[in-house]
């Protein structure tokens, strides 16, 4: 099997095994899901370095699998996409850095598993610009005076959520190196055969980014910005317009995820400089399709 075959299978497992433990997840109703799931990337990708012994291999793995999550015919496909390739390079980097071994692993581990704490807070400052630092500010003042807390005592708190999780993410880089071929095995072949989380299809791209923007994070923070807003805004003309900015980029960007499709994207690849990647994204397809 050539090295871009085996590439785009691994990749193909990991698109499997995140639908399978999302909807293992998903049906004992756990919090904090996307944890786990950047916990099991890890994993994943520890294993296969191991493997392949290839230094660039988690990297090519993960972008795939990102794009290969565009095909979910229903649920979130934007922060997974982002979270599953981010995580791909923060895991490798590692890698680069410190070569396929237990050091150059737990690096690449810990690196992985902050990346869920970033990436909410760079997407709101994508929809919301500058807007999110005084926003911040204005509720932390105000939610001081109300429960008498400071700002550091939040702080603190995040501090024992991103310590717990790396503390996570380094016992599970010990056990890629621990976990036996046979067990491995037994686990990937149960979350990619998982299959609680029934399949719909969506037939119109339009509806299915307005659905989207129905999420309920999203919805939250919109109402959080908007009551910023009126409190700090005077003039209508500037509040209309920083209110729809934000539905308006998330829209779009939520719509460009549906209508363009996967199939056009691996051809595209093929066809530009990255031609390496639409072949490894191709094989995955091939493997799915098994």
């Amino acid at each position: 099997m050539s090295f871009t075959n085996k590439i785009g299978k691994k990749a193909a497992l990991l698109s499997l095994m995140e639908i399978g433990l999302g909807g293992l997840l998903h049906s004992f109703k756990i919090p904090f899901s996307g944890h786990f799931l950047s916990l099991n990337q890890g994993f994943i990708l520890s294993k296969s370095s191991l493997e392949l012994k290839h230094k660039t291999a988690p990297a090519s793995i993960s972008s795939v699998a990102a794009l290969l999550k565009s095909l979910s015919p229903a649920g979130k496909k934007l922060t997974p996409m982002l979270a599953i390739s981010a995580q791909g390079l923060l895991f490798n980097l590692g890698i680069i850095i410190f070569g396929i071994n237990p050091i150059g692993i737990l690096l690449g581990m810990i690196l992985l598993s902050l990346w869920a704490f970033i990436q909410p807070f760079l997407i709101y400052l994508l929809l919301y610009g500058k807007d999110l630092w005084f926003m911040l500010e204005y509720f932390t003042n105000k939610l001081s005076k109300i429960l008498s807390f400071e700002i550091e005592n939040l702080l603190v708190v995040l501090g024992c959520f991103v310590a717990i999780k790396v503390l996570l993410a380094i016992i599970v880089g010990l056990s890629a190196f621990l976990v036996k071929e046979k067990t491995f095995y037994v686990y990937q072949n149960f979350l990619s055969r998982y299959k609680k989380i029934p399949y719909v299809k969506e037939t119109n791209p339009y509806l299915g980014a307005l659905k989207d923007l129905c999420n309920p994070l999203f919805i939250l923070s919109f109402i959080i910005f908007m009551t910023f807003l009126i409190n700090s805004h005077s003039h209508n003309a500037i509040l209309y317009w920083y209110l729809l900015r934000p539905i308006a980029l998330g829209y779009l960007i939520f719509l460009f995820l549906r209508v363009f499709p996967i199939e056009k994207i691996t051809q595209v690849l093929k066809n530009s400089k990255f031609s390496n990647l639409g072949k490894v994204l191709e094989s995955s397809l091939e493997e799915i399709k098994k």
